[in-house]
C-alpha cells in the first residue's frame, strides 16, 4: 500500500469518529460501500448462497470492501446464536460465501468508446499488489478467493472449466466501464444468476445515460438476448451507478 493511500485511511477514520452516526451507518450511505452494504443485507436476508462477482477490480478497493462488510455481518450472524429470542437463535446462517475478482489487471483494454476517462492504459493496476493488499485483512487465495486475470472474452475461452466450477451469484458487481467489456461479464455470469442476484452496475449513468452506449447497452441487449432473465430498479448510488435484482 502506498503511503498516499495509508494516510487517506488514518484520515478517513478519523473523520468518520468526528461525524454522527446516522452518516456513518453504510446503510445510509449512498456510495459505494453504501450499496455493498444494502446487497449483501437483502442477500442474507433472504439466505441466498454463493459468490460475490466483481468485474473491474483496478486496484481491489471495492473488493475488499465488499469483504469487509460482509465479514461484519458474519459477525453479526454469529451473535444471533446467543439471542435471548430462541427464534433467532434457530436460524442457520450460511456464511461461506465466495468472492471472485475479473480484471486485466493491465489497465483499460483499447477502446473505441470515445471517453476522454477511459482511454486505453488508465486504470492501471497489479494483480500482485491486489492479493498482498487482500491478505492483510485476510483475503487468501484459494477456492473462497479466487482471482481471474485477462480479457473477459479470454477468460471465458480459456478458463471455462474453472468458471463452470464457481459458484451461482449472489451479488453481481460491474464496474469495468466500456461496453464491449459489460457485455462479456454478463455472459460469463448468464449461467450463475439465480431469483434475487443483486446485479451492480457501476458505470451505468456513464456516456452521458445514453441507452445505446456503454453498461445501459449491453444490458439492454442482454436482456433481449435472455428473456427469460428481467431486472428491477433497487437504487442509484455513488455518482453513476444503479442497482437492480434479478428475476428468472
Amino acid at each position: 500500500m502506498s503511503i498516499k493511500s495509508k494516510v487517506k485511511q488514518i484520515l478517513d477514520r478519523q473523520i468518520k469518529r468526528l461525524l454522527p452516526a446516522y452518516v456513518t451507518f453504510d446503510q445510509n450511505r449512498n456510495d459505494r460501500p453504501g450499496a455493498l452494504f444494502k446487497a449483501w443485507g437483502m442477500v442474507l436476508t433472504n439466505q441466498l448462497v454463493g459468490g460475490y462477482y466483481e468485474f473491474g477490480v483496478y486496484r481491489g478497493e471495492s473488493f475488499r470492501e465488499s469483504y469487509r462488510i460482509y465479514q461484519g455481518y458474519a459477525a453479526w450472524g454469529k451473535s444471533q446464536a446467543q439471542s435471548t429470542e430462541m427464534w433467532r437463535r434457530q436460524i442457520k446462517w450460511d456464511f461461506n460465501h465466495h468472492f471472485y475478482a475479473f480484471d486485466t489487471f493491465e489497465g483499460m483494454p483499447d477502446n473505441q468508446e470515445n471517453m476522454l476517462t477511459f482511454p486505453k492504459g488508465s486504470f492501471l493496476s497489479s494483480l500482485e499488489e491486489v492479493k498482498l493488499t487482500g491478505e492483510k485483512l485476510g483475503m487468501v487465495e484459494g477456492e473462497r478467493i479466487r482471482y481471474f486475470k485477462g480479457m473477459f472474452a479470454n477468460i471465458t475461452k480459456f478458463q471455462a472449466e474453472g468458471i463452470k466450477q464457481l459458484r451461482p451469484a449472489v451479488i453481481v458487481n460491474i464496474d469495468s466501464d466500456l461496453y464491449a467489456s459489460a457485455v462479456d461479464a454478463l455472459e460469463i455470469v448468464r449461467p450463475k444468476l439465480q431469483q434475487g442476484t443483486v446485479l451492480l452496475m457501476d458505470d451505468w449513468n456513464c456516456f452521458r445515460a445514453d441507452r445505446n452506449q456503454g453498461e445501459r447497452r449491453a444490458l439492454k441487449e442482454f436482456l433481449k438476448k435472455y428473456p427469460q432473465v428481467e431486472v428491477e430498479n433497487l437504487f442509484p448510488y455513488s455518482h453513476t451507478g444503479q442497482a437492480f435484482i434479478v428475476h428468472l
